[in-house]
């Protein structure tokens, strides 16, 4: 918009005659309402992005269904839409990864009452198929907390029954740890391991690279009842050795420094599906950072806004299962990484009530100092917080490769959904979503 032009206009009205008066307040309640309805627009498509990328439809963005492929199509298609280049034929970078999905059944009963998957347990991402009725043996503070029932009770076969660890009321650090070696190593070849938990329920898939011999599952406290001898498992699992994942990646030719770039970043996988009830959304993790990377794509598409350094633009696989999008891209680059200046991931940005992380701030002061003056200038959002050197998300592998690289994350108790089924779209609020991607922007222009 040409403010100047606008202004001048407006100065034709200068003389305080009643309708001078109201033709200002015309023109300006007009600048007005285009200022919103542009702002509008950006969160629209911003609720769009995020709407379609947590739907049923997409599966969880997993690797069960082609979840990961239907979410990738519908990202290429986006850039195809923004005019973005790519680096080989297409904006796909394949490759295979090993994963253990759930396809099928993961259901759980205890007695003849079923519990609700999501709400009342989850399957540990690495457990194997299992079907049937299997006896429960109660591992509890009555037996943890005496060394002549808990040697009893190591001496017993448990490879058709199902041990279930209850560590309420356990304070003593080497009881606890008992009880924790059983729950992880399994030494007594147990048909499976329960862990009843008074936690919020948080699902992982960190772990599906392998699959273990045995089921891990957790169960909510509340949802077992007092007194249980059997216990109903009907997991269909499918280990995956070679399944076939994708990075997207296209780019902007910058108008002065074609061969500089300036990277920005997100992952758009989440958890995908355990059975066939139960998927994860995975709304602000990360359908909210994927969102604003496709945001910004379609800003600086526009003629008007085309960078002076190449902008390239990564929505990475494989994050949840252990960042290998972003391993596998640092170590298969599609540009040279030595011409990257600076590297920006995006991972959850759904909130921002109480500002933003920089994560490796402290490795790079320079770059915290001018996301802060940014801030500061234009008082974008609440704060900027330091903090230091972590791989914790798909920065780490081009930091590890000497590539200038931080992660931005939102802060705020606004929203606490996390790697749950409740990570919805229509919940994200989306808080400071307009002012994150103002700075972000501001921050790359002036780089």
């Amino acid at each position: 918009m040409n403010w100047n032009r606008l202004i001048n206009c407006s100065n034709l009205f200068n003389v305080a005659t009643p309708e001078n008066c109201f033709m200002r307040k015309a023109i300006i309640l007009f600048c007005l309402f285009i200022v919103a309805d542009s702002f509008a627009q950006d969160i629209d498509y911003a609720r769009h992005l995020i709407d379609t990328l947590t739907s049923p439809s997409m599966e969880g963005r997993g690797y069960v269904n082609d979840g990961d492929r239907k979410a990738a199509n519908f990202i290429c298609k986006e850039f195809q839409k923004d005019g973005l280049l790519n680096f080989a034929n297409d904006f796909y970078q394949r490759f295979n990864i090993a994963i253990n999905t759930f396809p099928g059944k993961a259901e759980i009963s205890i007695g003849k009452t079923p519990l609700t998957p999501g709400e009342e347990y989850l399957v540990a991402s690495n457990s194997p198929t299992v079907k049937g009725e299997f006896p429960v043996v109660m591992l509890d503070e009555r037996i943890l907390k005496s060394k002549t029932r808990f040697k009893r009770f190591c001496l017993r076969d448990y490879s058709q029954k199902v041990i279930v660890v209850d560590k309420k009321g356990i304070s003593d650090k080497k009881q606890s740890a008992q009880a924790d070696s059983i729950r992880k190593y399994n030494f007594l070849k147990a048909r499976g391991i329960v862990l009843i938990t008074d936690n919020k329920l948080v699902w992982s898939i960190s772990a599906a690279s392998r699959q273990m011999p045995y089921p891990t599952i957790e169960i909510k406290r509340e949802a077992w009842p007092g007194k249980s001898t059997t216990m109903t498992l009907d997991i269909d699992a499918q280990f995956e050795k070679a399944y076939t994942t994708q990075n997207i990646a296209g780019y902007i030719r910058g108008s002065i420094q074609p061969d500089s770039f300036l990277v920005f970043t997100a992952h758009y996988d989440h958890l995908g599906r355990m059975g066939s009830r139960t998927y994860f959304p995975g709304a602000n993790d990360n359908a909210s950072g994927t969102a604003m990377l496709l945001d910004l794509a379609k800003y600086y598409s526009q003629p008007d806004h085309q960078p002076k350094c190449s902008m390239i633009f990564i929505a990475f696989t494989g994050e949840e299962a252990g960042l290998l999008g972003s391993k596998y891209m640092a170590d298969h680059p599609v540009f040279p990484l030595a011409s990257v200046r600076f590297l920006m991931n995006l991972d959850m940005v759904g909130t921002g009530s109480e500002g933003i992380t920089m994560v490796n701030s402290t490795i790079f002061p320079r770059a915290f100092d001018l996301m802060t003056k940014i801030n500061a200038d234009n008082e974008y959002i609440l704060t900027v917080k330091k903090r230091g050197e972590s791989c914790n998300s798909d920065h780490c592998p081009f930091y590890e490769k000497k590539v200038p690289a931080v992660f931005i994350y939102s802060l705020g108790k606004e929203y606490t959904e996390y790697h749950n089924i409740y990570d919805k779209a229509d919940k994200l609020p989306l808080s400071e979503y307009r002012d994150i991607f103002r700075l972000v922007r501001d921050f790359m222009n002036g780089w």
